[in-house]
């Protein structure tokens, strides 16, 4: 075009290559996309699109060009890194999430008053960057199968356009879409980057396509932590009728208003991340309303209710619980062993485990505490049997810290009581390794696993905890048909929703500044 000079190659995707080039006449630095996968009347629709944008959250169109038989676009170069990439490096805070959703809704609001609709919205083509003098982060790039209104369409009928793990359901169906479908595919971008997963994303296209306009898991039971209001709003962005999601105007509103809610220091979830290593969110309020709360609840309890041996017992359980789980009623858990083992079910306590929770180490901690919160409840309220492990409380442990401390925490230390530990912490890992197995091997796994959980727990102290193996067999089936009924809901045969890449089945586009 007798005034670009390339400097680097950037990146490349299904539609083509980006480079980072100079602009010689007015001396700065811009974004050059060669398109080699779309005919010269896409190109123009994407020119077209683009030059009724005139907004900071929007990259900003400024040539279009021919070279080597490709068409070309200019466009400003936007230096940052893709949302995707930040999410990914767990450099994401709840409040970026936030602060980036509400520039890209201000964006649509610009765009559908223009008659554009984006039409492939997700995590790699927003840019975040330093924030500018108006307090912006993002831009939202690629308007290359924008559809404008009023504009012959360029798809056949029934031609799907968009990346499909982020495609609003009308949009796969092949139907026309509005700025309705911008709005699902931003809420989807967002509820991804808040929890680290795409619900709708599966390990092939096939899988994908299937779970598109399937119900998805709401943002409050992934996130409990994050505010009603942001919950619900994200929720009914996601319904799969268009006609009953809000606006990008609504949207932006509420990510302004809860922004200075949300923790501004610690990562939100990152594929890259490893697994449960998120600290927990002592800013987040509502679990700072529960920590206060519990801590209150155990001050009276030892002092006006005159009950400090209890306080220990429970403090001893509840304290390491919160310290890994994802929310309170998961913190709770353990004390679901007491009377499981009172029926004699004890070996049952880890499948519960296994299908609540959702990280490894979340299950081990809790697995265990299971084990002494039994032993507790045995010793202490004569829930099930002590197994010749621990002594019967003193009458009178409730009122007496150390006599808890010795009755029903020195027990815990005996090389038996930590075997039992050891037991149900692996039985609540393994129960849950077996169920990503395909659905037969998966009952057989948990067969086997009704076994071990059973031969381990014969182990422990004089063998009577080892006689609920029928217990041990029916809570394994049960497990394996919770699995099977979840996976008939979300679409996948083989394996729970969250395995596997979670950018797998989207079909790569070219985005902008990449």
């Amino acid at each position: 075009m007798d005034r670009f000079q390339i400097l680097e190659r950037l990146g490349s995707g299904g539609m083509g290559v980006v480079y980072r080039a100079l602009d010689e006449r007015l001396q700065r630095q811009v974004a050059v996309k060669e398109i080699h996968q779309a005919g010269s009347e896409r190109v123009l629709r994407e020119a077209q699109a683009a030059a009724r944008l005139n907004h900071p959250a929007i990259a900003t169109l400024y040539e279009l060009g021919e070279r080597n038989g490709h068409a070309v676009l200019v466009s400003e170069l936007v230096r940052g890194r893709t949302l995707d990439e930040l999410a990914r490096a767990g450099e994401l805070s709840d409040r970026d999430v936030a602060e980036v959703g509400a520039d890209l809704c201000d964006a649509l609001v610009h765009a559908h008053e223009r008659g554009v609709v984006h039409r492939d919205i997700k995590p790699q083509n927003i840019m975040v960057r330093p924030p500018d003098q108006a307090g912006r982060r993002a831009k939202l790039m690629d308007f290359g199968i924008a559809a404008i209104a009023g504009a012959p369409t360029l798809t056949a009928t029934g031609e799907v356009v968009g990346t499909l793990a982020y495609m609003a359901p009308e949009q796969a169906e092949g139907e026309e879409v509005g700025p309705e479908a911008d709005v699902y595919s931003l809420a989807l971008t967002l509820y991804e980057a808040w929890t680290g997963t795409n619900p709708v994303a599966g390990r092939t296209p096939a899988q994908t396509a299937r779970r598109i306009g399937r119900e998805i898991r709401s943002l409050a039971r992934e996130r409990e932590d994050l505010p009603a209001e942001l919950a619900d709003v994200i929720d009914a962005c996601l319904l799969p009728e268009p006609h009953m999601r809000p606006g990008p105007e609504e949207l932006g509103d509420v990510l302004r208003r809860v922004a200075p809610e949300l923790d501004d220091e610690y990562a939100v979830p990152g594929a890259e991340v490893e697994e449960g290593e998120r600290e927990w969110n002592w800013r987040a309020p509502t679990r700072v309303a529960a920590l206060a709360g519990l801590g209150a609840a155990l001050a009276a309890l030892a002092g006006p209710a005159g009950r400090p041996g209890l306080t220990l017992a429970l403090a001893a359980i509840i304290v390491p619980a919160l310290a890994v789980a994802r929310s309170a009623l998961h913190a709770a858990l353990p004390f679901a062993a007491i009377p499981l083992g009172a029926v004699g079910a004890l070996a049952a306590f880890p499948v519960l485990v296994g299908v609540a929770c959702e990280r490894w180490r979340e299950r081990a901690v809790l697995g265990g505490l299971g084990f002494a919160a039994y032993l507790v409840g045995a010793a202490g309220f004569g829930a099930g049997p002590r197994a010749g492990i621990a002594p019967v409380a003193a009458e009178d442990w409730q009122r007496s810290a150390g006599s808890a401390a010795h009755d029903l925490l020195l027990p815990m230390l005996d090389p038996h009581a930590l075997l039992g530990i050891a037991a149900l912490a692996a039985g609540s890992v393994a129960i849950a390794l077996a169920l990503r197995a395909h659905l037969a091997v998966a009952m057989v796994a948990a067969m086997i696993w009704a076994a071990g959980i059973t031969a381990a727990l014969a182990a422990v102290g004089n063998g009577v905890l080892g006689e609920g193996s029928f217990a041990a067999v029916l809570a394994g089936a049960a497990a394996v048909a919770y699995e099977a009924h979840r996976r008939a809901r979300s679409g996948e045969p083989q394996r729970p929703a969250g395995e596997g890449d979670p950018l797998a089945g989207a079909q790569p586009m070219l985005h902008g500044g990449r």
